[in-house]
């Protein structure tokens, strides 16, 4: 009697640890197929940054760090006779403007009231890039232009081949741009947007 219960205790620890050993295997097995499973599955986590431009009639932020476009009235010539606005995106940051007044154009006389170059830094080392001229400085190159005129110069400047395009206009003046006949291949993309640019223009208020 007492070897029959010695003996079936020890049968039933037996298919215990059995037991037990299966269920850790399986235990292990899972777990092993989770981390498997978590290792190799597709990131697709958007991490596209989305930029919203300010516009006149709203005010929208920006949902990263990415600079705003700047909409700011241009520094050149008169600006209370004839200023005008135009909003540059982020590929435009540290452009200058090169004022021309009809005064010192060359030849005589000029043809327009004022033309504001729009001028980028270039790292190329041509001469022509180097060396400061009328429409840019040193290290520069001019884009494009925007020329303020009078009716009667607007007139006359449209029988020239390499006339410029209509902006806008009102009682007193005509504004037009045009853009660089050469180029710094570094400035390739500006001189791109350049139209993204001028169609942005307003007459100031």
């Amino acid at each position: 009697m007492e070897l029959n219960n010695i003996e079936n205790h020890d049968h039933a620890s037996v298919s215990m640890k059995v037991i037990m050993l299966v269920f850790v295997l399986i235990l292990v097995g899972v777990l092993g197929y989770f981390v498997w499973v978590q290792n190799t599955t597709v990131d697709t986590t958007d991490n596209s940054t989305v930029v919203k431009k300010s516009t006149s009639s709203s005010s929208t932020s920006t949902s990263t760090a990415t600079p705003a476009a700047d909409e700011n009235l241009v520094a050149c010539g008169d600006t209370a006779k004839y200023g005008f606005d135009l909003t540059f995106g982020a590929k435009w940051t540290g452009h200058k403007v090169t004022e021309v007044l009809e005064k010192d154009m060359v030849p005589q006389p000029g043809y327009a009231v004022v033309t504001c170059y729009f001028t980028m830094s270039t790292t190329s080392t041509e001469t022509v890039w180097t060396t400061a001229a009328i429409d840019h400085p040193a290290k520069s190159a001019s884009v494009f232009a925007v020329s303020v005129y009078t009716p009667a110069q607007w007139t006359t400047a449209q029988e020239d081949p390499n006339k410029s395009t209509e902006l806008g206009h009102n009682a007193s003046y005509y504004w037009g741009w045009i853009q660089a006949q050469a180029i710094p291949t570094d400035l390739d993309a500006v001189y791109a947007d350049a139209k993204n640019v001028v169609a942005t223009f307003k007459i100031a208020e």
